[in-house]
């Protein structure tokens, strides 16, 4: 989601956008062009097998196959142009003042959520796997006060610094500002 369509308050600065580690699409990635290719060598597996072979060249349309793998990489590319997709608009933006949480669910269907980050009320990552824990990705959980609502996203980039970053916004908020001077009086 891009920085100019979010409506900001006055006053209000963005001071990061995040979305899913890098992995996380890779591997994805990977794993539909490992299925788009694998029709293509089970073919040529079959062909090189002399009964199967003659069986094939026999009974076999090389129109169809051609087709029927056509239409498999059209799937396939579909599969991946929905995971950018999905990449591109889970976004967390944090602001000085605000979390905004965009959660999109498939082309056309997305959920935008926020809350003032004086309302927050507990922070926990969880960093799960070798993985996740070489590569420094994790899930975060923010609770907020009042109507029991949790935030929460999965695969973020630096669990721990995002952690640090919202609660240093949350400590300087203008809000928790004055109801610290408050509470000395």
């Amino acid at each position: 989601m891009n920085i100019e369509k979010l409506q900001l308050e006055q006053g209000e600065r963005v001071l990061l956008q995040v979305r899913k580690h890098w992995f996380l699409i890779a591997s994805k990635f990977f794993l539909i062009a490992l299925v788009a290719i694998l029709p293509y060598f089970a073919y040529g597996a079959l062909q090189s097998s002399e009964p199967i072979a003659d069986l094939i060249q026999n009974n076999v349309n090389t129109a169809l196959v051609v087709a029927l793998y056509s239409a498999w990489i059209l799937v396939s590319w579909m599969a991946l142009f929905n995971i950018w997709n999905n990449y591109y608009l889970d976004v967390w933006t944090i602001t000085n003042k605000r979390l905004i949480a965009v959660d999109q669910k498939g082309f056309f269907s997305r959920t935008t959520a926020s809350f003032r980050l004086d309302r927050l009320q507990d922070i926990e990552i969880s960093v799960h796997g070798i993985l996740a824990t070489f590569l420094d990705f994790g899930s975060l959980e923010v609770q907020t006060a009042g109507e029991e609502r949790n935030f929460s996203a999965s695969g973020l980039p630096s669990p721990g610094v995002l952690k640090t970053i919202i609660l240093k916004a949350t400590n300087d908020t203008p809000s928790k500002s004055a109801q610290n001077n408050t509470d000395g009086l």
